[in-house]
């Protein structure tokens, strides 16, 4: 299976002092978000914190009162609260970028049958936002609404990387390098190369990689007014299918849609 950041990783502690309880109430959600589908128990929550029973409780009492965790059987397993879905959707949709997207990929999914995503820059990640399946879904990095590509892996977050400002771009490849190196044997010198391209042809194909090297696709970014990238659609199939004659047809309806996309976040 392809290595995803699906799960949420841990954030690094704040230095500013007074956040002990900000921190700590972090560190509980995101045991808790680990933990999937089951839920976290009290004993789980602490091992996975090293926060006492005591403190626990106490926090999660206050966390609950606010909508962030659930506890639906008095002494069952704690979850994620129905507050964070609704803050994240309005968090997913700043500037309305998802909401416009959401029948793109629909139609995208209708026309070829593949697998569509929205992806967005998300510090050293490119953020799924929105995914869509057609009648021919596959792997690809992003599994799910919420997960985490690094950047510099996938055709969704080259083409956001090609049309950051220059400063911004290298700050994201000196951080990720080592990983992108290690991980999925990509090199820098590769993406460096392949940002002028995907410039200059409008759309991006994914570098080949070591987690999945038997898929491929293209993407296209959606630009502002000043050419900056507030989005990417992004497709995924096997690249025995990514034909010469099928990628000009991605790449021409995809383009229609982000343009189309542009228009109304411009309007």
């Amino acid at each position: 299976m392809p290595q995803t950041d699906s799960s949420p990783a841990r954030l690094p502690r704040c230095t500013t002092q007074g956040t002990q309880t900000l921190d700590r109430s972090f560190d509980i959600l995101q045991a808790i978000a680990a933990r999937g589908a089951p839920g976290a128990t009290i004993e789980e929550l602490s091992a996975d914190t090293q926060l006492s029973r005591a403190t626990l409780y106490r926090l999660l009492k206050a966390m609950k009162s606010y909508g962030f965790v659930r506890l639906p059987r008095l002494r069952g397993p704690y979850f994620l609260g129905y507050q964070l879905l609704s803050l994240g959707a309005q968090a997913g949709n700043t500037g309305g970028v998802r909401e416009l997207a959401r029948p793109a990929l629909l139609r995208l999914c209708e026309t070829f049958q593949d697998s569509f995503f929205l992806f967005v820059q998300d510090g050293y990640y490119a953020l799924c936002l929105e995914l869509h399946e057609g009648a021919n879904p596959t792997q690809s990095f992003a599994d799910c609404v919420g997960a985490r590509v690094l950047s510099g892996v996938g055709q969704g977050s080259l083409a956001l990387l090609s049309h950051l400002p220059t400063a911004a771009r290298a700050q994201i490849l000196e951080h990720n390098a080592p990983r992108l190196l290690r991980e999925y044997a990509i090199s820098d010198s590769a993406l460096r190369s392949t940002f002028k391209q995907v410039r200059q042809q409008g759309y991006a194909c994914g570098l080949a990689d070591r987690v999945l090297p038997l898929h491929t696709g293209v993407a296209v970014p959606i630009l502002d007014a000043d050419a900056a990238p507030v989005g990417a659609l992004s497709c995924a199939l096997p690249s025995v299918r990514m034909t010469p004659l099928y990628q000009q047809r991605l790449v021409q309806a995809m383009r229609q849609e982000a343009d189309r996309i542009a228009q109304r976040l411009g309007a």
